[in-house]
């Protein structure tokens, strides 16, 4: 029983995250690279989310409106096309160097 208490304590007292390392800490700058492109494409989607509520709201779509849409297969594809899109552009960030 003190084998197992033993290793216990062993564990606790050391590291048991996951045998990997994404990237090496001389990779910083591409990590900052692609937190910069993601807050650069997190603006864009802001700035034109802001004017087309504006828009909508002129012609009667409320805030309400847009959150209960339900996307179609097209709208649904749309999206799925344009997530993958950002996930690709910061992945070849965080592989640039």
């Amino acid at each position: 029983m003190t084998d197992t208490l033993d290793l216990s304590a062993e564990r606790a007292s050391r590291d048991v995250t996951a045998a990997r390392q994404i990237l090496p800490p001389t990779r910083i700058d591409d990590v900052a690279e692609a937190v910069l492109a993601l807050a650069r494409e997190l603006w864009v989607v802001c700035d034109r989310q802001i004017v087309t509520e504006a828009l909508l709201a002129r012609h009667g779509i409320t805030a309400q409106d847009i959150d209960a849409f339900q996307p179609d297969p097209a709208v649904e594809a749309r999206l799925d096309t344009r997530r993958k899109q950002i996930v690709d552009n910061l992945l070849v960030a965080l592989k640039a160097g």
